[in-house]
């Protein structure tokens, strides 16, 4: 090939020459340049969608904290105040004194409740003020309608903090 190459003319050389660079040129454009270049405007728009998509979900996470009240949890037990204590004062307060038949401790932070022929709408409120003032949840609860209308019979487990 180099005798045939050095069998060509100055001016046919210099023609090979200058294509072959200008060849060289074009793969590399074609075959590197501009692979690598799609490569980073793909990673740029990728970027821009994964920061699109981060904004959304802090917005939602402000959200949802606002939602909540705030990202801690509401008020607490007054210091030294049990959680039995918490629950007797809350009935009394919303006349079910009468319908609250057992209180039992499970544990520091659990009580179990009985009651028996509790006003529903009574009952509603009395959990509602122990989670907005004493930060006091229903992790479990059972329900039985009685033959009287608005009666309910009702087993309950409460928790300190559990729903926030």
């Amino acid at each position: 090939m180099k005798t045939w190459f050095e069998s060509l003319d100055l001016r046919e050389r210099r023609m090979l020459i200058i294509g072959s660079a200008l060849l060289g040129v074009m793969l590399f454009y074609v075959l590197v340049w501009e692979p690598l270049e799609h490569g980073v405007e793909t990673l740029r728009k990728s970027n821009a969608e994964q920061q699109a998509q981060l904004q959304w979900m802090q917005q939602a996470v402000a959200e949802v904290k606002q939602l909540r009240g705030s990202s801690e949890r509401p008020a607490r037990l007054a210091r030294g105040e049990s959680l039995l204590a918490a629950i007797d004062q809350a009935a009394k307060s919303n006349q079910l004194a009468d319908a609250l038949k057992r209180v039992q401790p499970d544990g520091s932070e659990r009580a179990r409740v009985w009651l028996e022929g509790a006003s529903f709408d009574r009952l509603v409120h009395w959990v509602d003020s122990l989670q907005r003032q004493q930060g006091v949840h229903v992790v479990s609860s059972v329900f039985e309608a009685r033959e009287e209308v608005g009666r309910v019979d009702a087993r309950l487990v409460f928790e300190i903090g559990g729903g926030a």
